[in-house]
């Protein structure tokens, strides 16, 4: 699939240890001289790369080397990757309310108490034509679907979510918006009524109209962007735009979420999620699963092509992805001029594996929500070819042992 693009014997040896960050920055600069201005002014682009290495023991169990580029707790945009918390969380409350008959696929309708909530009822993309959150959770992973996230975090509630988060280490992370436009600044933590149903549809259990008592401070100081900004009128305004009350998320938090994720079944018991087997397969599942191999929801191909949000080692659309050994396990942001991707890249054949994350900031202009970046001109290809030159080098790193990658061959590869 990718060739001429090897390294041709591009190894370098290097001390794990004592010089990851340098090892990384060597590796980047070497072999992509083509984004030298991007890699040379990092500040300016906000490029932040976190790069996980996995060793497997002669007993398949997963260790792993982290290395990183100007990762900082500087501020950028997450966009749709709050999607990835917030579905794990999901998961783990609905493990919470098993006694109650409630699972992935139980019918979940959601009542409107407030203003600018949304009354959902019916969901003809499932196979009963009701909603779940399963099917929310498949739309936010598959596609990005940005009504199935705010659905999913009114069943969560802003609360549980942060307390949940907090309690896995993740301290840091503020994800009070949950995109949907219509609830602007606070009314956007309340959650309304939620009823989920028995086949017979009688209640099984009814989540009441919760208000959150969530005020966390903005875990650092400065979150302005941009020379200018623009309102959703359209209106510029000069100055940056100042993301205080936006989401908020860490690169490495975000990259280590997924590792804790990809990785539940390799972790010693103190860091390991909370996740049955069958909610971890599931989420793995949606998370390398492309949009054409879905039966529900379903998706046309002629919007949704086979890369659709796998931005590492495709880049810009591929409408057709045809014997591939490769799959990308990850969850996508785009916005503002932001671009970030956060993956576990597998190749079942050659017996490649990686974690990868990836922020950059494409915006000349730095006029923030004028909508023109250079997604397709740079951030794209950027990421695209950052990917593959860690494929590349990890196809050629010497492995004591070779990586058995059959617990994620969820898809048939032979």
């Amino acid at each position: 699939m990718f060739k001429g693009f090897f390294l041709f014997g591009f190894l370098l040896t290097f001390s794990l240890q004592s010089q990851t960050s340098s090892f990384l920055d060597s590796l980047l600069k070497k072999t992509l001289p083509a984004y030298s201005k991007v890699l040379s002014q990092p500040d300016k682009y906000k490029v932040q790369v976190v790069y996980t290495q996995i060793n497997r023991d002669k007993y398949n169990y997963a260790t792993f080397q982290e290395y990183k580029f100007n990762v900082n707790k500087n501020y950028f945009y997450p966009a749709s990757t709050v999607k990835l918390p917030v579905a794990l969380v999901a998961l783990m409350k609905l493990q919470e309310l098993k006694e109650k008959g409630i699972g992935l696929e139980t019918s979940m309708l959601t009542d409107s108490a407030f203003y600018c909530q949304k009354k959902i009822s019916s969901d003809t993309s499932t196979a009963n034509d009701f909603p779940s959150v399963g099917n929310y959770i498949r739309k936010m992973l598959l596609v990005s679907d940005n009504s199935a996230c705010a659905r999913t975090y009114e069943f969560v509630g802003c609360d549980y979510l942060h307390k949940k988060l907090e309690k896995l280490g993740y301290e840091n992370i503020r994800i009070t918006n949950r995109l949907d436009g219509t609830c602007p600044g606070d009314t956007a933590k309340i959650t309304p009524p939620i009823y989920f149903l028995a086949e017979n549809k009688d209640t099984l259990y009814k989540q009441p109209l919760t208000f959150s008592d969530y005020k966390a401070v903005h875990p650092i100081e400065d979150s302005k962007v941009g020379q200018q900004h623009v309102d959703a009128d359209g209106k510029k305004f000069p100055g940056p735009k100042d993301f205080a009350k936006h989401n908020y998320l860490e690169l490495h938090d975000l990259h280590d979420i997924m590792r804790r994720i990809i990785f539940r079944n390799h972790l010693k018991e103190s860091d390991r999620l909370n996740l049955s087997q069958e909610n971890w397969q599931f989420m793995v599942k949606q998370l390398g699963m492309l949009p054409k191999e879905s039966a529900y929801p379903k998706y046309p191909k002629k919007v949704y092509y086979d890369s659709y949000k796998k931005y590492f080692m495709y880049g810009s659309s591929v409408a057709t992805i045809k014997g591939d050994s490769v799959r990308v396990f990850n969850i996508v942001g785009r916005a503002y001029g932001f671009l970030i991707d956060c993956a576990y890249v597998v190749d079942f054949k050659n017996k490649v594996e990686f974690l990868l994350s990836s922020s950059i900031y494409v915006n000349e202009r730095d006029i923030i929500g004028s909508g023109k970046y250079e997604y397709e001109l740079l951030g794209l290809p950027f990421l695209r070819d950052l990917s593959k030159t860690i494929y590349n080098y990890e196809r050629n790193r010497d492995k004591k042992h070779r990586p058995k990658l059959d617990e994620f061959n969820l898809f048939g590869y032979r």
